[in-house]
Protein backbone atom coordinates (compact mmCIF):
# COMPACT_ATOMS: atom_id res chain seq x y z
CA UNK A 1 0.00 0.00 0.00
CA UNK A 2 3.27 2.22 0.97
CA UNK A 3 4.43 1.47 -2.56
CA UNK A 4 0.67 2.79 -4.21
CA UNK A 5 0.97 6.32 -2.27
CA UNK A 6 4.37 6.92 -3.19
CA UNK A 7 3.93 6.09 -6.63
CA UNK A 8 0.75 8.25 -6.20
CA UNK A 9 2.75 11.06 -4.99
CA UNK A 10 4.99 11.23 -8.15
CA UNK A 11 2.21 12.19 -10.19
CA UNK A 12 2.52 8.97 -12.73
CA UNK A 13 -1.15 9.22 -13.92
CA UNK A 14 0.56 12.73 -15.58
CA UNK A 15 3.35 11.34 -17.13
CA UNK A 16 2.99 11.40 -20.72
CA UNK A 17 2.66 7.56 -21.88
CA UNK A 18 5.41 6.17 -24.40
CA UNK A 19 4.43 2.53 -26.04
CA UNK A 20 7.35 1.08 -26.81
CA UNK A 21 9.78 3.84 -26.16
CA UNK A 22 11.87 1.43 -23.21
CA UNK A 23 12.39 1.67 -19.92
CA UNK A 24 15.24 3.90 -19.73
CA UNK A 25 13.38 6.89 -21.79
CA UNK A 26 9.69 6.34 -19.65
CA UNK A 27 11.80 6.83 -16.31
CA UNK A 28 13.74 9.84 -17.72
CA UNK A 29 11.09 11.63 -17.70
CA UNK A 30 10.62 11.66 -13.92
CA UNK A 31 14.59 11.93 -12.86
CA UNK A 32 15.52 15.54 -12.52
CA UNK A 33 18.94 15.82 -13.84
CA UNK A 34 21.86 18.14 -12.39
CA UNK A 35 22.28 21.31 -14.88
CA UNK A 36 24.83 21.18 -17.49
CA UNK A 37 27.76 23.55 -17.02
CA UNK A 38 28.91 25.05 -19.93
CA UNK A 39 32.60 24.27 -20.84
CA UNK A 40 35.14 22.40 -18.81
CA UNK A 41 34.38 24.02 -15.98
CA UNK A 42 32.62 22.65 -13.10
CA UNK A 43 29.63 24.95 -11.01
CA UNK A 44 32.84 25.71 -8.47
CA UNK A 45 34.93 26.79 -10.82
CA UNK A 46 37.53 24.05 -11.03
CA UNK A 47 38.98 22.82 -14.70
CA UNK A 48 38.80 19.64 -14.65
CA UNK A 49 40.84 17.83 -17.27
CA UNK A 50 40.10 13.67 -18.57
CA UNK A 51 43.15 11.26 -17.78
CA UNK A 52 43.71 11.44 -21.72
CA UNK A 53 44.16 15.31 -21.91
CA UNK A 54 46.32 15.28 -18.87
CA UNK A 55 48.36 12.71 -20.40
CA UNK A 56 48.92 14.66 -23.86
CA UNK A 57 49.64 17.87 -21.43
CA UNK A 58 52.25 16.09 -19.90
CA UNK A 59 53.82 14.20 -22.60
CA UNK A 60 54.54 17.50 -24.31
CA UNK A 61 55.70 19.47 -21.12
CA UNK A 62 58.09 17.11 -20.80
CA UNK A 63 59.06 17.38 -24.51
CA UNK A 64 59.54 20.86 -24.28
CA UNK A 65 61.25 20.66 -20.85
CA UNK A 66 63.61 18.33 -22.30
CA UNK A 67 64.89 20.70 -25.11
CA UNK A 68 65.31 23.43 -22.57
CA UNK A 69 67.59 20.96 -20.72
CA UNK A 70 69.44 19.96 -23.91
CA UNK A 71 69.74 23.35 -25.14
CA UNK A 72 71.11 24.48 -21.20
CA UNK A 73 73.71 21.91 -21.67
CA UNK A 74 74.90 22.54 -24.98
CA UNK A 75 75.83 26.07 -23.84
CA UNK A 76 77.65 24.55 -21.12
CA UNK A 77 79.54 22.16 -23.27
CA UNK A 78 80.18 25.00 -25.72
CA UNK A 79 81.53 27.20 -23.32
CA UNK A 80 83.85 24.82 -21.68
CA UNK A 81 85.31 23.81 -25.21
CA UNK A 82 85.92 28.11 -25.30
CA UNK A 83 88.09 27.68 -22.55
CA UNK A 84 89.87 24.35 -23.17
CA UNK A 85 91.14 25.40 -26.56
CA UNK A 86 92.00 29.04 -25.60
CA UNK A 87 94.34 27.24 -22.52
CA UNK A 88 95.65 25.00 -24.95
CA UNK A 89 96.82 27.63 -27.73
CA UNK A 90 97.81 29.48 -24.89
CA UNK A 91 100.21 26.18 -23.82
CA UNK A 92 101.36 26.27 -27.15
CA UNK A 93 103.03 29.75 -27.72
CA UNK A 94 103.88 32.59 -25.42
CA UNK A 95 101.80 33.75 -22.71
CA UNK A 96 100.96 36.80 -20.50
CA UNK A 97 98.86 38.15 -17.52
CA UNK A 98 96.77 39.36 -20.24
CA UNK A 99 95.85 36.60 -22.01
CA UNK A 100 95.39 34.34 -18.70
CA UNK A 101 92.70 37.54 -18.04
CA UNK A 102 90.76 36.59 -21.29
CA UNK A 103 90.70 32.92 -20.07
CA UNK A 104 89.67 34.32 -16.61
CA UNK A 105 86.96 35.85 -18.47
CA UNK A 106 85.47 33.06 -20.06
CA UNK A 107 86.11 30.31 -17.51
CA UNK A 108 84.01 33.32 -15.11
CA UNK A 109 80.90 33.03 -18.41
CA UNK A 110 81.38 29.26 -18.33
CA UNK A 111 80.88 28.98 -14.41
CA UNK A 112 78.04 31.27 -14.67
CA UNK A 113 76.38 28.93 -17.12
CA UNK A 114 76.83 25.80 -15.22
CA UNK A 115 75.44 27.60 -12.01
CA UNK A 116 72.75 28.66 -14.00
CA UNK A 117 71.87 24.65 -14.50
CA UNK A 118 72.44 23.87 -11.37
CA UNK A 119 69.88 26.12 -10.01
CA UNK A 120 67.55 24.96 -12.50
CA UNK A 121 68.30 21.39 -11.47
CA UNK A 122 69.33 20.45 -14.91
CA UNK A 123 72.97 19.30 -13.75
CA UNK A 124 73.50 17.89 -10.77
CA UNK A 125 75.54 19.98 -7.96
CA UNK A 126 78.43 17.21 -7.72
CA UNK A 127 79.00 17.88 -11.59
CA UNK A 128 78.23 21.66 -12.00
CA UNK A 129 81.34 21.63 -9.07
CA UNK A 130 83.16 19.17 -10.89
CA UNK A 131 83.30 20.89 -14.27
CA UNK A 132 84.23 24.49 -12.62
CA UNK A 133 87.06 22.68 -10.58
CA UNK A 134 87.97 21.06 -14.14
CA UNK A 135 88.40 24.62 -15.89
CA UNK A 136 90.32 26.15 -12.86
CA UNK A 137 92.94 23.56 -13.25
CA UNK A 138 93.69 24.10 -16.36
CA UNK A 139 94.20 27.57 -15.80
CA UNK A 140 96.29 27.12 -12.47
CA UNK A 141 98.27 24.17 -14.96
CA UNK A 142 99.20 26.85 -17.36
CA UNK A 143 99.82 29.94 -14.43
CA UNK A 144 102.25 27.17 -13.38
CA UNK A 145 103.75 25.76 -16.66
CA UNK A 146 104.19 29.28 -17.86
CA UNK A 147 105.91 30.71 -14.36
CA UNK A 148 103.39 33.37 -13.95
CA UNK A 149 101.85 32.09 -10.56
CA UNK A 150 101.72 34.72 -8.18
CA UNK A 151 101.87 33.60 -4.13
Amino acid sequence: MALVNALSSLSLASAPRTSGVGFKKSVASFVVSPPKVSGSASARGVLQISCKQNKKARALQSVQERLYNKARKSEITTRMKKVFVKASALKEGACTEEDIGALETLISEATKAVDKAVAKGVLHKNTGARRKARMSKYKHELRKEKGLMTA
